[in-house]
């Protein structure tokens, strides 16, 4: 029995990690939209770097944004397009990507 849970720890682990880089990689690719905004963003200004930004803060706001209790036109239909999926994938790929220069 102990052999069996030690084997389904393993492949639960190997599963982890592809889906994760591939994440990324969805979130690398769906980022360009928020690049053209969000790249320019400086400190203080009125768009928010989101370089960075911890998942599941990006996540929470991003939804908002999608379910309308957040006000912004631009981002409210922006968001209104990403899935669960898209959103999460996004979230992953900000939270370690350098904000080019």
């Amino acid at each position: 029995m102990h052999s069996r849970m030690a084997a389904a720890a393993v492949l639960a682990a190997a599963c982890v990690t592809p889906a994760t880089a591939a994440d990324v990689e969805l979130g690398r690719y769906l980022s360009s939209e928020c690049m053209t905004c969000h790249g320019r963003a400086r400190e203080g200004g009125a768009i928010p770097n989101i370089f960075g930004v911890a998942e599941a803060h990006f996540v929470d706001v991003v939804k908002a944004y999608r379910d309308k209790r957040l006000e912004n036109h631009v981002m409210q239909t922006i968001a209104g397009r990403l899935s669960d999926e898209e959103i999460a994938a996004l979230a992953a790929y900000f939270a370690t990507a350098k904000k080019p220069h």
